[in-house]
């Protein structure tokens, strides 16, 4: 005879369409716990994480390369006065990292047409051959620079103290598609395809993961309810699961308390940890590639990979305690195939 635990189960969409949880019902689930199975927990608080660098340590200084002996020839030949006027614009001059990575790639494919012209003379060429030279050994080091500093990255490695709701498909698939099109971005600039890398829009990229919020929201919310589930499962764990059913009868307490875990926790919490779950599933990956060669991985992998591994050991431990109730007692947590 076969059994299946109700934990294993998958989620139908129904229970997907419910309503976000958040603190009322994670407050809900462990009240009604705490008053059942007369547990106190202790004061708790989001799982700790080490704090980010500041992005001033992080930056590198680029060759600022004075152009300003091109402008006659190249607004005669081949369209580098326009870039050059740019540049020495007073919004030019004070350009975000990643408008500033958007400028230098133009730049490189602009040097490398104005490298293909023959009518150039010997000592122009060699003038340009080596500022491109220079641009192609520091554009790594400007993409880096947008990656370390731009104020909507840094947002959303700093997190921000909500919980994730049961969010529209939307916002995790918008998400990942702005994480896929910077990783594209950083492949086009390793493999010096600079018109790939110059055509793809980084503010409508960032724009995206400024307006959903979802990879800040998701690292704090993981930190969260790993913090609050420790917490709970120190007292849940030093319970004797029978004590709720003397010679393995069944009670009212263990009635009502199989009716707070299949009400509270299966059918509103565990979706919701899911949910988590399939958001890390999807977004890590690219954004795990995105800072591959970047110091701040390490702190990454701990806010995003390691919060996420401490909530699935917290939910393990928690759904353990209600195995082992199940087992020892009539709770009738299983069901038949």
């Amino acid at each position: 005879m076969a059994y299946r635990w109700i934990l294993l189960i998958s989620i139908s969409l129904a229970l997907l369409a419910c309503s976000p949880a958040n603190d009322r019902q994670l407050t809900n689930y462990q009240s009604r716990l705490e008053r059942v199975a007369g547990i106190a927990p202790e004061r708790w608080q989001p799982l700790q994480v080490d704090t980010l660098p500041a992005a001033r340590d992080l930056l590198h200084p680029l060759p600022d390369l004075r152009l300003d002996l091109l402008d006659a020839w190249a607004s005669r030949q081949c369209g580098l006065d326009a870039l050059i006027a740019e540049r020495n614009s007073s919004l030019g001059r004070v350009q975000s990292h990643s408008l500033r990575l958007n400028y230098e790639l133009r730049l490189l494919q602009q040097l490398e047409l104005c490298l293909q012209q023959n009518s150039i003379s010997a000592s122009l060429q060699q003038q340009l051959t080596d500022i491109l030279h220079s641009k192609r050994n520091s554009i790594e080091l400007s993409f880096f620079n947008m990656l370390h500093a731009e104020q909507t990255l840094r947002q959303q490695l700093h997190g921000k103290t909500l919980l994730l709701p049961i969010a529209s498909q939307e916002a995790l698939l918008e998400t990942q598609a702005a994480l896929r099109q910077l990783n594209q971005l950083q492949n086009a600039i390793t493999a010096q395809d600079w018109p790939a890398a110059a055509a793809i829009d980084i503010e409508a990229a960032l724009s995206v993961l400024h307006r959903f919020d979802t990879l800040a929201v998701l690292q704090y919310s993981q930190r969260y309810l790993s913090g609050w589930l420790s917490s709970l499962n120190e007292a849940l764990l030093a319970l004797k699961p029978t004590q709720f059913c003397p010679s393995q009868r069944s009670t009212e307490q263990l009635s009502i308390l199989t009716t707070v875990f299949l009400k509270f926790f299966a059918e509103e919490l565990q979706p919701y940890f899911n949910q988590h779950q399939r958001h890390m599933q999807a977004l890590w990956p690219e954004l795990q590639q995105l800072y591959r060669h970047s110091p701040l991985l390490p702190l990454l992998e701990q806010r995003y990979a390691g919060s996420a591994a401490q909530l699935q050991q917290e939910i393990l431990a928690h759904i353990g305690w209600w195995q082992q109730l199940n087992a020892e007692c009539p709770a009738g947590l299983t069901q038949r195939n």
